[in-house]
């Protein structure tokens, strides 16, 4: 009789332990909104739509998760080298910093490098001592010739393309993008020039960005233009989280740098000069913010007075990084195995390796970037990477379940 008590006692005890052991895995590892998953918090969800709360949750508390840099270069004619100059340097560096060409629309008249008149045939060069050839072999140029126009240019911005556009011709963001929108070129009060053509308004651009807030296409912009009177060109901006830097005030002009003798033309302007001063000492690991690169600007170098609009943006200029526009958003790690999602009908990866050549190793099959298409596979970026681990093979449920059934049984043998 008394063994019998006792092995029952031990029954509830146990059980109780368990129990009361489960629910504070549970609590630990709840469904708040997380900022990384992992072991901790996935391992014990076993229900589909309970992990969808959890990838939701993850993806919406982390702020912009992808970079994109929309470079136009407005002018066209030999001598308007500087322009296109202007442009492809910033295509160097934002690339330098980590912004794949995947993400990278570039707009060019492209009639510079193999221009008759070019002395140095198939190249562009941004200083007069040509140590750098920014055309080089590995420029992607998405927009070419008669392609920059103002109507292309607001398609591309809104997402309105027709049918027939590829995907390395759209601007492919979201709500969690950060963009950076560069522009080049002669302007004038309120309006930029196009191909000597045609004009883009600072409304029409205002009123872009406006569609692409009610469309979710954008996190955060950061607007450069280098031109006359460039402030007039966010002068009518309205749409929240957007700064815009410009090379000038209205009333003024931009001017060139320096020239090139055996060219004949100028090669850069001042702008651009001193905005890559800085720019080309940053790493993609610098944390630099926005704030210290404002301060490099006075009018001794630039002879105008550049332009700052914060009054949009949500964060404090030394809060904002440099590479939060200028460098590439990747969060890659190495998979071992797949993760089913309901919501898809896709596997994604389970990574665990962080080192470049894993890297290298596990995306033999499929490229990572938003323009690849990989069958059944997600792209490998931030955008899509949960870094989650092998579930436990027996559930602690059923564990609890089946101790339980054992000492009930040895209660009533006990009896007997």
């Amino acid at each position: 009789m008394l063994l019998a008590i006792t092995t029952a006692c031990i029954s509830v005890l146990f059980s109780l332990l368990l129990t009361a052991t489960h629910a504070q895995s549970k609590n630990t590892h709840s469904l708040k909104e997380p900022r990384s998953l992992n072991l901790s918090n996935w391992a014990f969800v076993n229900n589909s739509q309970d992990r969808d709360h959890l990838a939701d949750g993850f993806f919406s508390n982390g702020g912009h998760t992808n970079n994109w840099a929309v470079l136009v270069c407005t002018s066209r004619f030999w001598f308007n080298y500087r322009h296109i100059a202007n442009t492809l340097s910033m295509y160097r560096t934002v690339k330098r910093l980590g912004i794949p060409d995947s993400n990278i629309i570039l707009m060019l008249a492209d009639d510079v490098a193999c221009n008759s008149r070019n002395k140095f045939p198939a190249t562009v060069y941004n200083n007069n001592r040509r140590i750098i050839d920014l055309y080089g072999s590995n420029v992607e140029v998405d927009y070419r010739g008669y392609e920059v126009t103002v109507e292309n240019f607001i398609r591309l911005l809104t997402g309105r393309v027709e049918e027939h556009v590829p995907r390395s011709k759209r601007l492919l963001t979201d709500d969690r993008s950060n963009i950076l929108v560069f522009l080049t070129g002669h302007g004038g009060e309120d309006f930029l020039k196009f191909q000597d053509a045609e004009e883009l308004g600072a409304q029409d651009i205002a009123d872009a960005f406006a569609q692409m807030y009610e469309k979710k296409r954008y996190h955060e912009i950061f607007f450069m233009i280098d031109t006359c009177q460039a402030s007039s060109m966010y002068s009518r901006f309205y749409s929240p989280n957007i700064l815009a830097a410009a090379s000038s005030l209205t009333g003024e002009s931009s001017y060139s740098h320096h020239v090139d003798h055996d060219l004949g033309v100028s090669v850069i302007d001042r702008f651009t000069y001193y905005n890559l001063e800085t720019l080309e000492h940053l790493q993609r690991e610098d944390q630099a913010s926005l704030a210290k690169l404002f301060s490099t600007y006075n009018f001794a170098q630039m002879q105008s007075h550049v332009g700052i609009r914060s009054d949009l943006f949500s964060r404090p200029l030394d809060k904002a990084l440099v590479t939060d526009f200028f460098g590439g958003v990747q969060s890659v790690e190495l998979m071992e195995t797949v993760l089913k999602l309901s919501k898809h009908d896709r596997t994604l990866p389970i990574l665990s390796d962080t080192s470049k050549d894993a890297s290298s190793h596990a995306l033999h099959d499929c490229k990572s970037g938003i323009k690849s298409e990989c069958g059944s596979t997600l792209p490998v970026n931030r955008n899509n990477v949960l870094p989650a681990q092998k579930q436990p093979l027996v559930p602690l449920s059923n564990i609890i379940a089946a101790i339980g059934i054992l000492m009930i049984f040895i209660f009533i043998c006990s009896w007997i």
